[in-house]
């Protein structure tokens, strides 16, 4: 069998399996000598290849449209078309809830085309999807959160903000990012987003809020055993400040709680290390700890214990 005959065979091969599915046809060209399909060739101008894809978008299409935005963005980056392109493309992957899809497109939009009118309506999509991702269900496991809907927020909120630093979502992505790396339990990440809050934007009617949050992420900090004692200082401190300076009466009631509970770790802390000294006969040591007990922590659960022991070691010293 000939060549040319073989090459009509599978071409009538081709068309009788695709036969009803007009969009999956391959045609050959003679030029290039190759097999190619219709769907894949760009139009002859981006002007065309907008219409083109905005068909699909009108008729709610929205994945083809999506890639024929994308088309057109690849082949004519620096046409007049082109911002709109990726913007639509955006637009398309948003309409079919394909969020992280349409936050990139979103993006690109602005990365390579910083100059688009759609740069406010961008960012206010971008804020939109990063709260959809902070909000979604998550699996649990062992009560810890699967974090990545959690980074993706975060992504997408560090954006926002990168984007327009001094724009109307700045703060709230930074406060929400705040709330997002709580949750993964990257306490120092938080720490560092309230505090731009305060430091960046001492304006923002977040500020409030961002501090009484500070201080209680310090203090979640200092509940993991991965952190020293400085965390707990620190909480102590931010909190007592909350507790005199703010006008609402709850939150002093809050803040003056937590002080008290952590005031009471931090005593039991230094009471475990006098004990330790006690057991090992180090009893200059052990009294030393005992007494910045009482000295410093009148009120707590450990005082009644470190002054007994205090009494004790002090006749025991002073009999030696």
């Amino acid at each position: 069998m000939s060549r040319k005959i073989l090459l009509c065979t599978i071409m009538a091969v081709m068309v009788i399996q695709f036969n009803g599915v007009s969009y999956a046809f391959w045609v050959w060209t003679p030029g290039s000598k190759t097999m190619i399909n219709p769907k894949l060739v760009v139009k002859d101008t981006p002007r065309e290849q907008y219409k083109w894809a905005m068909r699909f978008y009108e008729k709610g299409e929205f994945q083809r449209a999506a890639d024929e935005f994308i088309r057109l963005t690849e082949y004519y980056p620096d046409s007049d078309f082109a911002p709109e392109s990726q913007y639509y493309a955006g637009r398309a992957y948003e309409e079919l809830a394909k969020y992280y899809f349409a936050f990139q497109n979103y993006q690109k939009t602005i990365d390579n085309y910083p100059y688009t009118k759609r740069m406010k309506e961008i960012i206010e999509r971008e804020y939109n999807m990063a709260n959809i991702f902070e909000v979604k269900d998550v699996p649990k496991l062992m009560e810890l959160e699967l974090s990545e809907a959690l980074d993706r927020a975060v992504e997408i909120y560090g954006k926002v903000v990168a984007n327009s630093p001094f724009g109307e979502y700045a703060d709230r992505s930074l406060y929400k990012m705040g709330d997002c790396y709580r949750r993964m339990m990257k306490y120092e990440k938080a720490i560092e987003a309230y505090d731009r809050i305060v430091t960046d934007y001492p304006e923002s009617e977040l500020v409030g809020e961002a501090k009484y949050q500070l201080a209680y992420t310090k203090y979640e900090a200092s509940l993991d055993p991965e952190y020293d004692q400085e965390s707990t200082n620190d909480a102590i401190k931010d909190f007592k400040n909350i507790s005199k300076n703010t006008s609402v009466p709850s939150i002093a009631e809050e803040a003056d709680k937590v002080i008290s509970e952590l005031t009471n770790r931090k005593a039991g802390s230094i009471l475990k290390t006098a004990k330790f000294y006690d057991r090992q006969k180090k009893y200059e040591s052990a009294l030393m700890y005992y007494e910045d007990v009482v000295s410093n922590f009148s009120g707590t659960e450990a005082v009644e214990y470190a002054e007994k022991r205090v009494l004790e070691l002090k006749n025991m010293i002073g009999d030696k």
